[in-house]
């Protein structure tokens, strides 16, 4: 396909000839060889002691990884962190990786084989993180009040390390960092209270923002009551391949990231628009709840680039409908219950909406503003329910919102919506 307007639908790209804007993906180059980005980020670590250095004296060591809603190289990366850790004299029997489900569904020990890779998975202990099921340790309250339960693995290591992604979030900012320990290990307590809809939306909060983000400021806070101590972070391009990698401080190594692809993720468009086509490519096209993220950088932008009312569609294929796990499954039914997006929202601000609501809340957020669409689902019968057209095409949804305005549309085609943030200028 040509370099012409075009988003992403899950791992399709499909043409949208009637842009008038188009934003195509961040041009993240791959690293030229993944191994030794990965050798080098170790041997140079950003505001922190050589891992092989830090680790000395440790007994137990946690390393945490993502589960398979974003991409990471985790395997790649946990080889070169277990010599690391041999270096320093931890052995085999001494390390569990522990992957980070938050309240996402636990997952298979196929699946958990294919992130930590097969060689590593017969050697270290492997197990999830799920804020429901797993045991937890109790570490206090944060100055702001957060509780602080994170799983025992994890909390009662000699050392945690993480493993990441740094990419744009609606709340945190930037993901990565700390936010594998602080909400991928933690119980259900902590992610209830640092998810709830007063905190997701109170001034500060808001994607690409690090400095002054009370999110991510809480997000720390948590980190510190744990042996959380070192990370590996890399950004990902369109194509799923590292293109960056960082490792040392959690926080510092995160920023460096951040600051270094912030200009390609964070772009200011000659908006408003009538209808923003948004790509949402996999892992994230997996479900509504992970794709449903592109509608909340879009819509809830300081500045949005769509127009009030406009048409927001998201291009994702959706094979496991609203999601699998608790949360992803009590979001569906938090949206698909609220009498109109107003009541939702105005519900959610005085009431728990339990594991998974606040992306119901936020949702709702965006369709009290604009009207939201999806385009090549699978099975998009679900969507009705929740307060989502669906379309057989683009041209189809284009042409429905031309049939609401009565005239031509102004389209604006954003390729990846997961990794380019747009706003009106």
């Amino acid at each position: 396909m040509s370099d012409g307007p075009w988003v992403f639908c899950g791992p399709a790209r499909l043409p949208v000839p009637r842009a008038d804007a188009f934003e195509p993906p961040a041009r993240l180059a791959r690293a030229a060889d993944l191994d030794h980005a990965v050798e080098r980020a170790l041997a140079d670590p950003v505001s922190a002691p050589r891992l092989r250095r830090l680790a000395r004296g440790a007994v137990t060591v946690a390393v945490t990884i993502p589960d398979a809603s974003r991409p990471c190289p985790s395997a790649a990366i946990l080889e070169h962190l277990l010599e690391e850790l041999h270096e320093a004299g931890v052995p085999d029997d001494g390390i569990t990786v522990v992957v980070g489900c938050g309240l996402h569904r636990t997952i298979s020990a196929s699946e958990r084989e294919g992130l930590t890779g097969a060689p590593l998975a017969g050697r270290v202990g492997t197990e999830d993180a799920q804020g429901l099921e797993t045991p937890c340790v109790d570490l206090g309250l944060t100055s702001s009040g957060a509780p602080v339960h994170i799983a025992r693995r994890v909390a009662e290591a000699d050392l945690a390390v993480t493993v990441g992604v740094v990419e744009p979030h609606l709340y945190a900012g930037f993901s990565g960092g700390v936010k594998g320990v602080a909400i991928g290990c933690a119980g259900h307590e902590t992610i209830a209270w640092t998810h709830r809809p007063a905190f997701v939306s109170a001034p500060g909060v808001a994607v690409g923002r690090l400095t002054g983000n009370p999110f991510h400021g809480t997000l720390r806070e948590i980190a510190v009551r744990t042996p959380l101590a070192w990370a590996v972070n890399a950004v990902m391009n369109e194509r799923g391949e590292a293109a960056a990698v960082a490792a040392g401080d959690p926080t510092a190594a995160q920023a460096w990231l951040a600051q270094q692809q912030a200009r390609a993720w964070l772009r200011a468009v000659d908006g408003p628009f009538d209808v923003v086509v948004a790509g949402v490519h996999s892992p994230k096209s997996v479900n509504f709840y992970q794709a449903s993220r592109a509608a909340t950088y879009i819509g809830l932008a300081a500045r949005p680039a769509l127009a009030d009312g406009g048409l927001l569609v998201l291009c994702a294929d959706l094979p496991a409908r609203a999601g699998d796990g608790p949360g992803e499954r009590n979001f569906a039914d938090v949206l698909a219950a609220a009498a109109s997006p107003a009541e939702l929202v105005a519900r959610g601000l005085r009431e728990p909406l339990g594991p998974g609501g606040q992306r119901a809340f936020v949702v709702a957020r965006v369709l009290e503003r604009f009207r939201l669409a999806v385009v090549g689902a699978e099975e998009p019968g679900f969507l009705e329910p929740l307060g989502v057209a669906a379309f057989a095409s683009v041209d189809a949804a284009v042409a429905a919102a031309e049939a609401r305005l009565g005239r031509r549309a102004r389209v604006l085609a954003v390729a990846d919506a997961m990794a380019t943030v747009v706003s009106g200028s």
